[in-house]
């Protein structure tokens, strides 16, 4: 109610700006909700009139008093009850009583939709999330992605775009040629058939940790000429056997392709499970794979070469050039600026005499032995997201530690004329354990797996503390909804850009602003709506009843479309749970203050209240990915 109330607020100010004849344009942020409790701002206000002052040079004061009096004449929106002016800035001030019948009338009738948007011509949004490695575990660092994505994109949808959610999997390169040459050389194919995961993990692990090893003892000087001449070659072997590996399953034979095929099958199969839990699903798995085994990548290599955006460096790699100048919003078509052509890199080249010494960063295609790399099948991706899926952004939600990497993915896209589709890179802080950084390679690690059995014990132990007369099956589904409701809004609500040291005990408390907390907050809902014989017809009762405590409530839930337009504008889900848990202490503080099923006077109102409250806990928390509960 108050999103459709400020809309109206901007097109009346617009509409009084023009008529006080100030010829300036009015953006939708000029209008500000305020608190409920702020008597002098009013609870919408703007500042519009400082801009056109300055512009006119003329008193703030004047021009404000101006434009509330022409927005007065006109007619102020339904709900607004008068417009005041204090020190220069207009300030609206609600009638609560409309407010309130407003806001419960349009939960009441719009329900699920309460909140959502329809579009006549929704962007077509491809993202790229969760996103593994094949032949590993899924750890914290993938949970945190996985829930993170997964509340953005149910917000996306329900603001009317149309998603498409593809598990990029990264199934594809170098490292996995290493692993080929790994299970060739020591692996157990009855330990695969027990744990496959577990059994490829060792393998990964020690192969890097011997590759390692050597290196230290290469840079070793007290040792023999020939022991060191031993520790090269052996070194060598391993890393030119991967290598060799990797360029067989790129062409295709039948005895890398067998084996990959194995590993992967069995990541997929580990993964499903792990995201059913989580209660996650993807429209697509189009991995690396897909874009190399498909010709996708052979495409983009063509491509790059005949339209002349990409050179051949003297040992025969391909890359595109990038120069420091283009490395503004490129992720915008509006605002991209980048030089498809060579000659500017030609010169560069000339006057350096290397593409390691010239003044441009090299974005590799092809790399000196012919095999591809990340940005071939990124660049791939593109060309079938816009070709195949006539897509308007491709979105992808990576670690902040590849902020780079896609700001140089984004340019070379430019240079391929890829010009009509948005390119959204969302961030998010990498994860460390209290230990230090998180390391596959080193086996430290903090597997999904143990942070949701770690929180589904910690729930079933409160749960059953309670002494509910419940059955065990019973106990595990309210710990598994209480467990994922802990380790889903911790991870959303939590700053998306701060890095994160993860310690599982914080991880897994229900103590303090958790998922928990608004889930009880909605129980509490449930059992007064429960122990009610009807809720009343919203157009049955008699806002004047309501106090300032009900007030209070009713401008959160006014508050609720708004804060959905704002995940979708910053592309993040962390202020709808900052929302939800706000609710939730305003709910509470309401349920404390007021008499609800036997108050004298606003009994009825007060349940129609609370259920639109219990309407607006379940959309928000659905979009979240997190059920509510009739009983904790």
């Amino acid at each position: 109610m108050l999103g459709a109330i400020k809309r109206e607020l901007f097109e009346g100010i617009r509409a009084a700006v023009a008529d006080a004849g100030y010829g300036r344009d009015v953006e939708p942020s000029t209008v500000e909700l305020e608190d409920f409790d702020d008597e002098e701002k009013g609870e919408f206000s703007s500042a519009v009139s400082f801009a056109i002052a300055a512009d006119a040079g003329a008193n703030p004061m004047a021009v404000a008093a101006d434009i509330a009096d022409r927005h007065r004449e006109s007619g102020l929106p339904d709900g607004i009850d008068s417009v005041t002016v204090e020190n220069g800035h207009i300030n609206y001030h609600l009638d609560v009583d409309r407010m309130a019948l407003r806001t419960l009338s349009t939960i009441d009738s719009e329900g699920a939709a309460y909140g959502t948007r329809e579009r006549a011509d929704p962007d077509r949004i491809v993202a790229d999330v969760s996103s593994p490695n094949i032949a590993k575990p899924l750890h914290v660092g993938h949970l945190r992605n996985t829930i993170l994505s997964d509340a953005l994109m149910n917000v996306l949808e329900a603001r009317g775009h149309d998603v498409t959610r593809d598990n990029h999997l990264g199934d594809w390169g170098t490292q996995f040629g290493n692993l080929l040459h790994e299970y060739v050389e020591f692996g157990d194919e009855a330990a695969f058939e027990d744990d496959p995961i577990a059994h490829l993990l060792e393998l990964y692990q020690q192969f890097e940790q011997r590759d390692s090893m050597l290196e230290d003892v290469e840079a070793f000087d007290a040792v023999t000429d020939e022991f060191d001449e031993a520790v090269t070659t052996e070194r060598q072997y391993h890393v030119d056997d991967g290598k060799e590996w990797f360029a067989r399953l790129e062409r295709g034979d039948e005895q890398a392709v067998e084996r990959w095929e194995r590993f992967r099958e069995a990541s997929v199969e580990r993964f499903e499970r792990v995201y059913a839990e989580l209660g996650v699903d993807f429209d697509l798995w189009l991995g690396e794979s897909f874009y190399a085994r498909e010709g996708w990548n052979d495409l983009v290599v063509e491509k790059a070469l005949d339209e002349d955006v990409a050179m051949r460096g003297p040992d025969g790699s391909v890359f595109i050039p990038i120069y420091p100048d283009e490395y503004g919003d490129a992720g915008d078509p509006e605002t991209a600026s980048v030089d498809p052509s060579l000659d500017r890199a030609r010169e560069l080249l000339d006057e350096a005499g290397s593409v390691e010494d010239a003044d441009f960063d090299a974005f590799y295609i092809v790399k000196s032995d012919g095999s591809t790399v990340y940005g071939t099948r990124d660049l791939a991706t593109i060309e079938y997201r816009v070709g195949e899926l006539d897509v308007d952004q491709s979105v992808y939600v990576v670690a902040s530690e590849q902020n780079r990497y896609f700001q140089r993915l984004f340019v070379a896209a430019r240079k391929m004329g890829y010009d009509e589709v948005h390119l959204e890179h969302i961030d998010y802080g990498m994860i460390s354990l209290p230990e230090g950084s998180m390391s596959t390679r080193g086996g430290q690690i903090v597997t999904v797996r143990e942070v949701l059995d770690a929180a589904r014990e910690r729930a079933r132990d409160i749960v059953e503390e309670k002494g509910r007369d419940v059955d065990g099956d019973e106990v595990d589904a309210i710990a598994r909804k209480i467990a994922l409701a802990t380790v889903k809004y911790g991870m959303v609500a939590s700053n998306r850009g701060k890095d994160i040291t993860f310690d599982i005990d914080e991880a897994v408390s229900l103590e303090g602003d958790t998922g928990p907390y608004v889930q009880y907050a909605t129980t509490r809902a449930y059992s007064i709506l429960d122990a009610a014989e009807t809720v009343p017809a919203v157009d049955a009762i008699d806002p004047e009843t309501f106090n300032d405590t009900d007030h209070n409530l009713l401008h959160q839930l006014g508050r609720y479309p708004l804060v959905l337009e704002q995940c979708e504008e910053r592309y993040d889900a962390a202020p709808l749970a900052r929302y939800l848990l706000d609710l939730a202490h305003v709910f509470n503080s309401f349920y404390h203050k007021n008499r609800v099923l036997d108050a004298e006077d606003a009994a009825e109102e007060r349940l129609a209240l609370t259920d639109a409250t219990a309407r607006v806990f379940e959309n928000g928390l659905g979009l979240l990915g997190i059920d509510t509960l009739a009983e904790m």
